[in-house]
């Protein structure tokens, strides 16, 4: 028996690129969704992205890194309001908030750092990073083989797929395990200028059959950017520009703090930031 497992990560609130991963999973007769973490903050759509997801058979979500961060602000109200960068992530935490219906939070608490699988006696080991941690760069395609040996996780693993760099990656660890990486949905990431002109979505397609992985098709989704940026604009995304840059050229401006410090002046989001987080701290 043939079954397909769509392969997913880093959405990072961006709901059209979603949609057309997900139209195409569905054409080529993908029977359940795994997510690796990272559906929120970044783009403007975090709730309608969990919303596609609920719509799906998605049979594993994990805590991203921004996620991780994302609650750590509502719960600690910690923020340098002297550090551009996080006067950014404080007003991307506030627009993420207000949009997200009841139950979502406590749902995003309740992600875990990792996931087991077993589909036709394979065995999967599925994190957003390392086993141990959802943030770093130790799993960069260029680091050494060690790192990835950290994937290992015990005999019976046969795959490991994590995601967080948002490149796709296939290699193996000492013991032969395969490692996969599907790469980025919302956020599609190159190390090269000449690869990061190709701005679709990534995802990936398992197939398994009579015991074994048949096929893994690293997929690459066309969707409309412009399309998603007018409906970040009509629903007030914050940093309108940045996500612009983001989206087009593939490039995050989240610790250019020069830009950021200009943008946060003129729209006064260092200010808007600090109110948020004494609400916040009201609660």
């Amino acid at each position: 028996m043939k079954e397909k497992i769509a392969v997913l990560s880093d959405i990072h609130g961006n709901v059209t690129a979603l949609k057309a991963v997900l139209a195409d999973a569905q054409k080529n007769n993908a029977q359940e969704i795994w997510s690796l973490g990272d559906t929120t903050i970044g783009g403007s759509s975090t709730e309608e992205c969990f919303q596609l997801l609920s719509e799906v058979n998605t049979t594993q979500y994990l805590m991203g890194n921004w996620e991780t961060a994302f609650l750590s602000v509502i719960a600690t109200q910690s923020v340098d309001l002297d550090n551009p960068s996080q006067v950014y992530f404080a007003n991307l935490v506030q627009y993420d908030l207000e949009h997200l219906t009841p139950g979502r939070i406590d749902q995003i608490k309740n992600l875990p750092l990792t996931g087991q699988k077993t589909i036709q006696n394979v065995n999967f080991s599925l994190t957003h990073n390392l086993p141990t941690s959802n943030k770093g760069h130790e799993l960069f395609a260029y680091k050494k083989q060690a790192n990835f040996d950290q994937l290992d996780v015990g005999n019976e693993m046969d795959v490991a797929i994590y995601a967080h760099t948002h490149t796709p990656l296939w290699r193996y660890t000492t013991s032969g395990q395969m490692i996969l990486n599907p790469g980025s949905v919302g956020q599609p990431w190159y190390s090269r200028p000449s690869l990061m002109k190709d701005r679709d979505a990534s995802y990936m397609l398992l197939t398994l059959e009579n015991g074994k992985v048949d096929d893994v098709d690293f997929r690459r989704i066309p969707f409309d950017i412009q399309a998603e940026l007018n409906h970040a604009n009509e629903l007030g995304f914050p940093y309108p520009s940045l996500y612009q840059k983001l989206l087009t050229t593939g490039h995050a401006s989240t610790h250019d703090k020069d830009i950021l410090e200009k943008i946060n002046s003129e729209n006064n989001y260092r200010q808007k930031a600090k109110d948020f987080l004494i609400d916040l701290a009201k609660k």
